[in-house]
């Protein structure tokens, strides 16, 4: 009898390694983000670098390769797995597939609606940073008005880290690839924001945590039904 591609293993180790310890470190992450002032901080640096504007602002490899066009390789590679979930030949493989989508679609669409009731303004709009509002923290906002946290760009990489969930279900040894691949895709949207005076470093970290943690609970539920096509293909008989 062949067996699954994907090997059951107790979902109270995997909420205490996948969950647990992941939101304690971004919980981490964002007090000494917020103890060290750090947002402050690189967005200063940041700022006075280019000459106390946003000159990167209009920057073509940061506005219109990264941002603009980042939103077209998103747009395509989304389009293209959502298509993949009803292609006859990806039938045994849907149910993976369809978390996936379904993943990175709650992952982008939970960004957004936050950043409609934040009311927490880019670094471009805060008066010590040439705009005209006073700065507040992510954790003074939440005014009911659409603001810039979280980061909405970076989220069309970070939406990608479920690659790592949807690897373990079908291939394992490859799930730390997957992981770098969203990381780096999120890396490069977030840091580019940042340079233009999009966002905040926080904004970034709670775009990572929102990505991971929605494609985190929904494992268990797609995790119970293993894609078995690789293993159900019959043995070659060997000279």
């Amino acid at each position: 009898m062949p067996q699954p591609i994907f090997i059951h293993r107790p979902y109270a180790a995997f909420y205490l390694h996948h969950g647990l310890i992941p939101v304690l470190l971004l919980a981490l992450v964002l007090g000494l983000v917020a103890s060290f002032n750090l947002d402050r901080a690189l967005a200063t640096a940041i700022y006075d670098s280019q000459g106390q504007s946003w000159a990167l602002r209009d920057y073509f490899w940061l506005q219109s390769v990264i941002h603009k066009g980042g939103r077209i390789v998103f747009a395509v590679l989304f389009v293209a797995l959502l298509s993949c979930c009803f292609l006859p030949a990806t039938k045994p493989y849907r149910a993976p597939l369809v978390y996936l989508t379904l993943s990175v679609f709650l992952s982008v669409i939970s960004i957004s609606l936050v950043k409609k009731i934040s009311g927490i303004p880019c670094p471009w709009s805060v008066s010590e940073f040439g705009g005209t509002v006073d700065m507040i923290e992510w954790f003074q906002g939440f005014n009911g008005t659409s603001g810039c946290f979280p980061a909405g760009h970076a989220s069309s990489g970070y939406a990608w880290v479920a690659l790592y969930f949807f690897a373990l279900i079908l291939r394992p040894a490859v799930k730390y690839q997957a992981l770098v691949l969203g990381l780096s895709l999120g890396l490069i949207y977030g840091g580019a924001q940042q340079l233009r005076g999009a966002h905040f470093l926080s904004h970034d970290i709670w775009t990572l945590a929102i990505c991971w943690v929605i494609p985190m609970l929904l494992y268990p539920r797609f995790a119970s039904k293993p894609a078995t096509a690789i293993n159900n293909r019959k043995p070659t008989n060997q000279a």
